[in-house]
């Protein structure tokens, strides 16, 4: 029995995306279905995923209807951790049981590849003019690979690209460009970057209409690809699609940069971003000088102590509590050392937002109630001290929440200003738009969306 909380009981349709694992050590299974009782109407999508090298038949009954597997959803897909096998539709019907029976075949893996990128850090700048600055950013693992092809959008140029922190010069092949993987005397066995920049002439904007954006593909598997949008001010954009995820329907564990493994005990939050679903609850602890405080323990008590949660900081000073109901709580922060803190917050489920809170040093217990307008609300504008319930996130389409430029933003203005010979209005006003995408491999990636001049 599976018992699912919706926040919005009232509306009359819902849509689950159910995730089930089977151990492939045998060679048959029958996939599971599940039914929702006393629904008047139920559809779903079935995706079967295998790990490895596999072959896969299926025979499906019981109105269960075979599709290409590109017609699956969208998100679907996207979330699938392997290649996709099959995928079937339904329209469960009152006589009718959906059947799906898996038998498969699995044959040794093969060698292991060249090189993989672990994550991609892109950041686009989009001009008045219709013109787009974008970083590519890759913490790559190379095991022999020389150069990483790229098939540039049409109309765009690559402006410069560096291995490890150095410059290197992109070539021209009779297939397409090529960005170097290695250089001279560089012979990595770790992990280790590379980037490039390039530039799409694009069309300029008129005072409203539609645009799209595209990233090369690239022919070295991807995990996971984050890319932030930067549009100008003067621009209201809404209605996003393409073949990307808003970065905020995308739980933080799923998407959280690898690399800021390895980020100093002195963190800027300001680069510090948690993307948290509708229920969560979560942010960062830090002492007065800045630097993160972990295995703090967060506890989250409702004013009428019928409701409380804990959590403990993670090596990064992170905390996140899942499940939360809307309501006013009081927030306790405890470390040895400093001073117990306690704030008060105003939580709205539908809105998650990211809490950041102080610890001050103490040679005592002591303990400090600071009210909701001392929590800093939302990390990426810690230093404003906003309270909760007077923040309003602007109304964008489903899962496009706009944000601050980032530090990867700022850089990039830098860079064309100082480095870059490019002859564009650089915008320094703006909103930034974040989007994933998981495992990508030799494809373009594409954002559109609708805008029109304020």
């Amino acid at each position: 029995m599976l018992t699912i909380k919706v926040n919005a009981p009232t509306q009359r349709s819902h849509e689950f995306l159910i995730s089930m694992e089977r151990s492939i050590s045998g060679t048959k299974a029958e996939a599971p279905f599940i039914s929702f009782k006393g629904a008047q109407r139920e559809t779903g999508e079935v995706l079967v995923e295998g790990a490895g090298t596999i072959e896969i038949t299926a025979t499906e009954g019981g109105g269960l209807k075979r599709m290409d597997v590109k017609e699956a959803n969208p998100y679907l897909r996207q979330l699938a951790h392997y290649p996709p096998q099959a995928a079937f539709r339904y329209h469960r019907q009152p006589s009718e049981t959906p059947t799906l029976a898996l038998d498969w075949v699995r044959f040794p893996d093969g060698s292991v590849l060249a090189a993989v990128a672990e994550s991609a850090e892109v950041t686009t700048m989009v001009t008045s003019e219709g013109k787009s600055l974008t970083e590519i950013k890759l913490t790559v693992k190379n095991q022999a690979q020389t150069f990483l092809k790229v098939g540039l959008p049409s109309g765009a140029t690559i402006l410069s690209a560096e291995v490890a922190g150095e410059p290197v010069k992109p070539v021209q092949g009779p297939d397409g460009n090529r960005v170097p993987l290695l250089r001279p005397g560089f012979r990595p066995t770790g992990r280790y970057m590379i980037s490039f920049v390039f530039l799409h002439s694009g069309a300029p904007f008129a005072k409203k209409g539609g645009a799209d954006l595209s990233l090369p593909s690239m022919d070295i598997p991807i995990s996971l690809l984050n890319w932030e949008v930067f549009l100008p001010e003067r621009y209201k954009v809404k209605d996003f699609g393409g073949d990307v995820i808003a970065a905020n329907r995308v739980p933080a564990a799923f998407h959280e940069d690898e690399a800021r493994r390895d980020l100093p005990q002195q963190a800027d939050l300001s680069n510090m971003r948690m993307q948290l679903i509708p229920g969560q609850i979560g942010g960062y602890v830090t002492d007065p000088t800045g630097a993160v405080v972990p295995n703090t323990r967060i506890t989250m008590t409702s004013y009428d102590g019928s409701f409380s949660r804990t959590a403990i900081t993670d090596s990064l000073g992170r905390w996140l509590i899942a499940g939360l109901p809307s309501g006013s709580y009081k927030a306790m922060a405890e470390e040895n050392g400093f001073r117990t803190s306690v704030y008060n917050v105003n939580y709205n489920a539908s809105q998650p937002g990211v809490y950041n809170f102080s610890l001050s040093l103490a040679s005592t217990s002591e303990t400090v109630e600071v009210t909701a307008a001392s929590v800093a609300v939302e990390a990426e504008t810690s230093a404003t001290m906003i309270s909760r319930n007077r923040y309003q996130p602007p109304k964008l389409a489903p899962g496009a929440v706009s944000q601050g430029a980032s530090t990867n933003v700022l850089n990039l203005q830098k860079r064309v200003a100082g480095v870059l010979p490019v002859p564009i209005d650089v915008p320094h006003a703006g909103t930034s738009f974040s989007f994933v995408r998981p495992l990508v491999l030799d494809e373009e990636t594409k954002v559109t969306f609708s805008y029109k001049s304020r």
